[in-house]
């Protein structure tokens, strides 16, 4: 091969997966924003009923809670309570007048009258201690009510907030998967543009004789000449991928931006995984060298899972 040759071209499916990267990224894309539309509705109707029905309840409880604990009926309710004891010791006392006369006790008799005045007083402390209770009973009655309405000030407009947040989320995802495709279509014509020039290299390197600048190319294609033939008549053993296992595959591998230290590849900075990480997560290559049918097997693989995923999404919100 002669110096000046052209690069050998790339295989064209590395551009058909990138496309339909993107073409993924677009289509999740408009089915979150249909979501959204969905969840934006709910949140309208949460907070046009919480403005319309709650609100309003909300601020009549509040009013009587502030109102409450007044003076007025601390006196009222202690009132009521006083008069419910005085009631309950003349029955008290009436019975027990009957039963004395029954037995034979004169009412009147300094013994009877002595016992009926301790009681008396006693009766007496009774209705005092019940208007005390009612005061009180009052006063924790209006502090419970202001802590309640507290709380439900604190508690307000929960459900339309959690309607906006799935809003809001739907179109979070919707972005990032759209944004994910073109990152993923980028990085794979990233790898394209870099297979074409490490080829050119290649060329370049063989009809000159400086093998130095395409350290990464002879690498990856050492042990392995036959790196780019991919034709069906030249492959034996094969076996179909699970769905999934790609993807599975390539979530394992770290991907990084990194240079090359002085002496090592091309010395460029590059984008892409390790190949230690590419033989844990795919069993291939040596671990120093990732090779290029296996990387880009690889990349149309999760790009195949992906776009499957999305279709079982589609007809599930269909």
């Amino acid at each position: 091969m002669g110096g000046g040759g052209s690069a050998p071209s790339p295989d064209k499916n590395i551009g058909i997966a990138a496309l339909k990267s993107a073409d993924v990224g677009e289509q999740l894309l408009s089915f979150m924003k249909d979501q959204s539309e969905v969840t934006n509705e709910w949140a309208e109707e949460d907070r046009s009923r919480f403005k319309n029905v709650f609100e309003p309840l909300q601020d009549q409880y509040i009013a009587d809670a502030k109102s409450w604990d007044t003076e007025r009926r601390r006196r009222s309710e202690a009132r009521d309570a006083i008069a419910d004891v005085r009631l309950q010791s003349r029955t008290a006392n009436g019975t027990r007048v009957r039963q004395a006369m029954a037995m034979g006790v004169n009412p009147a008799s300094g013994r009877f009258q002595s016992a009926s005045q301790k009681q008396g007083m006693d009766q007496s402390l009774a209705a005092i201690g019940a208007g005390n209770l009612a005061r009180d009973r009052v006063q924790a009655q209006g502090e419970q009510k202001v802590a309640n309405a507290i709380n439900l000030g604190s508690g307000m407009a929960v459900n339309p907030a959690t309607s906006i947040g799935l809003s809001n989320g739907a179109m979070q995802a919707g972005a990032g998967g759209a944004m994910s495709g073109y990152n993923t279509q980028g990085s794979l014509l990233n790898t394209q543009y870099q297979q074409e020039m490490q080829a050119y290299q290649a060329d370049q390197s063989n009809a000159s004789g400086i093998m130095g600048a395409v350290g990464t190319v002879a690498g990856m294609m050492s042990g392995n000449p036959l790196a780019m033939l991919s034709s069906k008549d030249a492959k034996t053993d094969k076996k179909a991928m699970k769905d999934g296992e790609a993807l599975g595959a390539v979530r394992k591998m770290p991907v990084e931006t990194w240079s090359y230290k002085p002496g090592m590849g091309d010395g460029g900075a590059h984008v892409g995984p390790y190949a230690e990480d590419f033989l844990q997560a795919t069993g291939k290559g040596d671990g120093k060298s990732i090779p290029v049918q296996d990387l880009v097997g690889l990349t149309l693989g999760a790009v195949r899972d992906v776009a499957n995923k999305v279709d079982r999404l589609e007809k599930r919100a269909s």
